[in-house]
């Protein structure tokens, strides 16, 4: 059997997975440790107990989706993730994701269980996928103004959706199949003459203890102290004043049950799309806090083993009566400041999680649904960042435009066309600013560089300088081509020296525009020499066979130790190319690029005398 599993492993070994990376903890895990993951398992299960309610409200799920959500996950993290900081479970992004995409799907929060199944195991496939291939690398690729953009709007949305369970109504619609962003906000404008007063009542309560809290205290369990301190006023209220409150619903450990029964083949072609982006918003909340952590321990992270739990996270949630997983930044930060030094960590905060369940579940009847509300709204604007927005509407029009659409389009379009949108927008500003140097014309009289006018009357012999800075790729492939046509139609230019320092990569499309060049001049008797090329560009010059078209004479490597040598050396056999005849240089340049002059008027020199 060996043999046969042989290039499985070696695939692996490519990809830094490890199966079950916590056998390594275990082989040598000492006393010391268990009492430092005991300690930090419990200050992450203080933290993401109350989160885990607050997260499943926020996602249109009963209350025991979140907390069962996170015990699962934290066991996924525990055996799959291999790092001792990280904490998975249930986080707003994810939550905030699958509210928005279900509801752009028209369905209604009593059938979301129905469709969560299928939607999470669907997610943890693609995360494993992704890390065997190891697309997460590719996610740096995304604009962080496409995300930002993004996140704003389902923020947004998720305020708007909580309106209602902070003031105690529920929402009355026209039509049941056109629940939307839109109907949702029109909705709550017609039900605010149906709020509660006791709703009201705990709004305002929990924005005092909030903020003050906020003010007081800073760091602490927010969440779980909001909660246990709403419950303490809403139990005064129903026992001794027999107030009608409106409370949460009871969890018990027997509420457990599998729920990978209701994984539907028929569901796929629905929820792929939701699946899809709950995979992408997770791959870059993973990775930006896994580099986050790394660079404060000064360890490497390895994201595809990161990627590889998350998928374990989500296949677990999904067939156990879950909520979509992520990283979380909150938890896993507490965990790596309590100390934690192996994976046991998160064991230990699955355990402390049921234990939470098993004794307190059964008391949440007393929880109000509008204070939990109210501090779902509260943390919502927290997470408005302005500097974010300051530096995208300061800095570039393109990342202007990039957060407009991915933002605004949000409310209108479903969510995938938003994001995907956002991406290509981005992608095509970029090559459209990377694709468009402008050039400008110098020639050297004796008195140093002065443009002049392209195209101005000159008979003498021409020897003509084109500095190429950065990749030539398909995008400037076009104006690198009409550029070299405008500067060939001079008919006294006979020879033509191409710069290409700092150009490590050309294109099929650069290269048979070089070689169309190249064509163009030996057909009208002139030469082409190529200067300064890197050594990864003489390979791709080598294997695309234009290195033996042009002939090795007419190319010089690039000298890091002397830079003007290479184009020393053109020019010298340019002149030798030329004879006796009397000539002009003239130097086509890069506006961005400042030229060494003093360099490049000694050259010239050499070559008149």
């Amino acid at each position: 059997m060996y043999p046969f599993f042989k290039p499985v492993f070696r695939f692996l070994r490519k990809t830094h997975i490890h199966l079950f990376p916590i056998a390594k903890d275990w082989s040598r895990y000492r006393w010391r440790d268990g009492w430092a993951d005991f300690f930090a398992g419990l200050n992450v299960a203080l933290v993401a107990f109350p989160q885990a309610m607050v997260y499943a409200l926020m996602a249109g799920l009963p209350i025991e989706y979140g907390l069962f959500g996170v015990l699962l996950a934290s066991l996924a993290a525990a055996f799959f993730s291999g790092s001792r900081v990280l904490s998975m479970g249930p986080t707003n992004s994810t939550a905030v994701a699958m509210l928005t995409s279900f509801t752009t799907m028209g369905l209604l929060p009593e059938q979301f269980p129905q469709y969560l199944p299928t939607v999470l195991i669907l997610s943890g496939i693609f995360l494993m996928l992704s890390a065997f291939l190891n697309i997460a690398s590719l996610v740096q690729y995304i604009s962080k103004s496409v995300i930002v953009g993004y996140m704003y709007a389902v923020i947004l949305m998720m305020i708007f959706n909580q309106i209602h369970n902070a003031l105690g109504f529920d929402l009355e619609f026209s039509a049941e199949g056109s629940r939307t962003f839109l109907t949702t906000l029109c909705a709550t404008f017609m039900g605010l003459k149906k709020a509660t007063a006791s709703s009201i009542f705990f709004c305002i309560l929990s924005m005092v203890f909030f903020y003050s809290w906020k003010k007081w205290v800073v760091r602490g369990p927010m969440i779980a102290v909001t909660v246990f301190f709403l419950a303490c006023i809403s139990y005064i209220l129903i026992h001794f004043f027999k107030i009608p409150v409106h409370v949460l619903h009871p969890v018990y450990v027997t509420d457990w049950h599998p729920s990978w029964t209701q994984f539907s083949w028929e569901k796929i072609d629905s929820v792929v799309n939701t699946a899809f982006i709950l995979s992408l918003i997770s791959l870059v909340d993973g990775t930006t806090i896994l580099k986050t952590l790394s660079a404060r321990m000064g360890k490497r992270c390895n994201v595809n083993q990161m990627v590889f739990g998350m998928g374990w996270a989500n296949l677990f949630c999904g067939m156990g009566n879950g909520m979509p997983s992520s990283c979380s930044l909150v938890r896993s930060t507490t965990n790596y400041i309590s100390g934690a030094r192996t994976a046991v960590a998160s064991l230990f905060t699955a355990a402390f999680c049921f234990l939470g369940i098993l004794f307190f579940g059964p008391f949440f009847h007393y929880v109000p649904k509008a204070g939990l509300a109210t501090l779902i709204i509260l943390l919502g604007f927290d997470l408005f960042e302005k500097r974010p927005l300051r530096i995208f509407f300061k800095t570039s029009r393109s990342d202007t435009c990039v957060f407009l659409w991915t933002c605004l389009s949000s409310f209108v379009l479903p969510l995938n066309v938003s994001i995907f949108g956002g991406i290509l927008l981005s992608i095509v500003l970029f090559l459209k600013k990377a694709a468009v140097p402008s050039f400008s014309e110098y020639v050297y009289e004796g008195k140093g560089l002065m443009p002049v006018a392209m195209g101005s009357g000159n008979m003498q012999s021409e020897v003509s300088i084109l500095h190429v800075e950065g990749n030539l790729f398909f995008g400037s492939a076009e104006l690198f081509r009409d550029q070299i046509r405008t500067v060939c139609k001079r008919p006294q230019l006979k020879v033509m020296i191409v710069k290409l320092r700092g150009v490590f990569f050309i294109d099929a499309t650069c290269l048979l525009a070089l070689e169309e060049l190249l064509r163009y001049m030996k057909a009208h008797d002139r030469q082409l020499i190529l200067t300064e090329v890197s050594a990864k560009a003489m390979t791709i010059l080598q294997r695309s066979g234009l290195y033996e078209m042009m002939g090795a004479d007419h190319i010089f490597l690039d000298d890091r130790q002397q830079t003007q040598i290479p184009t020393l050396q053109a020019l010298q056999y340019a002149k030798t190319l030329l004879g006796d005849q009397k000539i002009v240089v003239r130097l086509l340049k890069q506006s961005t690029i400042a030229a060494n002059e003093t360099s490049l008027q000694q050259s010239i020199q050499s070559l008149q005398k």
